[in-house]
């Protein structure tokens, strides 16, 4: 997170904020990405998209969460019950 000084105006130009990240080979999507601008006297989050130019004021933070890179190649036999979609079990 980025919290700011001073009021300043910021730009982000970003990607795979809505399209995920594409898988090769077989491979599965990985996760997109999130640009949050979170209000410090209000506690609540804007989503701000991929692009945006906004002003921001003290006590406000600017969230980046980056997206995941896709998968390569397809799971060997008998590994689905090793990976879920919200987390990797070790083995």
């Amino acid at each position: 997170e980025i919290e700011p000084l001073r009021k300043l105006t910021m730009s982000i130009l970003s990607e795979r904020r809505v399209l995920r990240p594409y898988g090769m080979a077989g491979g599965g999507e990985g996760k997109q990405g999130l640009n949050l601008l979170i209000k410090g006297g209000e506690k609540r989050s804007i989503n701000i998209g991929g692009r945006c130019t906004t002003d921001v004021d003290v006590g406000d933070r600017i969230r980046i969460e980056t997206p995941g890179g896709g998968g390569y190649g397809k799971l060997e036999e008998g590994m689905e019950d090793v990976v879920t979609s919200k987390k990797t079990v070790s083995v």
